[in-house]
């Protein structure tokens, strides 16, 4: 039985779901499992925070799932300053907040056998991490690149001076090795997928008109709506949780549905024609091309993926298109449409993806 903390800028109770979600899921049946969640002011509220709607859920513990969740919720935050000039001023609010840690998080800690630590604001603990809890065993969640999500300097400093105090430093892609300082304690563990999602019967929610499913704000880029929607006025495209990433795209068969549950998605996903992941072309990572979860999941669902050419790797059923080309797009959804072969995934279940960071000595499969 294993005592185990995650650190992230995600919170476990939301309705969005991350790498960090499922392996926290899996973490939790094999002991006690604990969420902290950093990062939230009026600052990131007014941001668009994703974790907004548990603002009134925030600095107390609540369970959800066999997971004791912590929102911490400050008046302010440290954030990037992006100007050489302030950057004393920016690694003093970071220093001032990690001194601010609240009592349960802190005894949390105390506790922990094993502290995941995922990449992005989480990382700037890392150093009290090994104070607080010299024996807990540090494992590095590395979602992102550092200088992708556009991390402040203090946070990509701190990292680089704390690295060796990491115990495992999980990558989801091998792509993401040259962000890190060193590979020496690194391993190669994919994401998984839960295979049973896919496995009931749901209704269908599109009332008899074809349907395109698009979830997720990442990188979202509405052009592809606005040419797509266009071109193909029988297809309904649904778009979930995109946010004001979102906005402006008000057209007869685009439909815009707020976040909601992963669970409420999958009939979305199960009877789908086709899903786009609309990836801005913003110098988007290599990595991507492992790590888009929406990405699998089509896969899995067994329908065809609609994406930019630079998330098209070799994954079977997926059809590329340059981002803002209009011809390009709707030569996409067509062969997305026409698709004949069977599409299936290969991916473990995340069992086995914990099984690999818990023990990695195990696994040949996990060497880089």
């Amino acid at each position: 039985m294993t005592n185990a903390l995650f650190i992230s800028v995600h919170d476990f109770r939301s309705l969005r779901k991350a790498s960090v979600h499922f392996i926290a899921e899996e973490m939790a049946k094999r002991g006690t499992t604990r969420f902290f969640s950093v990062g939230l002011s009026r600052l990131s509220q007014y941001r668009g925070d994703t974790r907004s709607s548990l603002w009134d859920r925030a600095n107390r513990v609540e369970v959800t799932g066999g997971v004791e969740c912590y929102l911490w919720r400050t008046a302010w935050h440290p954030f990037a300053m992006r100007r050489q000039a302030l950057a004393p001023l920016e690694s003093a609010l970071f220093r001032a907040y990690r001194r601010m840690i609240p009592r349960v998080p802190r005894r949390w800690l105390r506790d922990a056998d094993v502290v995941f630590v995922e990449s992005g604001m989480a990382a700037i603990f890392i150093a009290d991490v090994r104070q607080i809890n010299p024996k807990a065993r540090i494992v590095y969640l590395a979602s992102d690149d550092l200088d992708v999500v556009g991390c402040a300097d203090t946070i990509k400093r701190d990292f680089i001076r704390n690295f060796d105090m990491i115990d495992t430093v999980r990558l989801p892609s091998r792509y993401l090795l040259p962000g890190m300082p060193h590979g020496a304690t690194s391993i190669l563990v994919p994401h998984g997928i839960d295979q049973s999602i896919a496995e009931p019967r749901y209704p269908s929610p599109y009332n008899g008109r074809r349907g395109c499913i698009s979830v997720g704000s990442m990188l979202f880029d509405a052009t592809f709506f606005r040419e797509a929607s266009g071109a193909f006025p029988d297809i309904d495209f649904h778009i979930i949780g995109a946010g004001k990433a979102a906005s402006g795209l008000e057209t007869r068969n685009i439909i815009i549905h707020p976040e909601m549950a992963f669970a409420d998605t999958l009939p979305y996903l199960q009877h789908a024609a086709f899903g786009v992941a609309p990836y801005r072309d913003a110098n988007t990572p290599t990595y991507l091309l492992d790590t888009s979860l929406k990405l699998r999941q089509f896969g899995l669902f067994g329908i065809p993926a609609v994406c930019p050419n630079f998330a098209l790797g070799d994954a079977p059923g997926r059809f590329g298109y340059v981002p803002g080309d209009g011809a390009s797009i709707t030569a996409a959804i067509r062969r997305a449409l026409g698709n004949q072969q069977a599409i299936t995934v290969d991916v473990m279940p995340w069992s086995g993806v914990v099984d690999r960071i818990l023990s990695p000595g195990e696994f040949a499969d996990v060497q880089l």
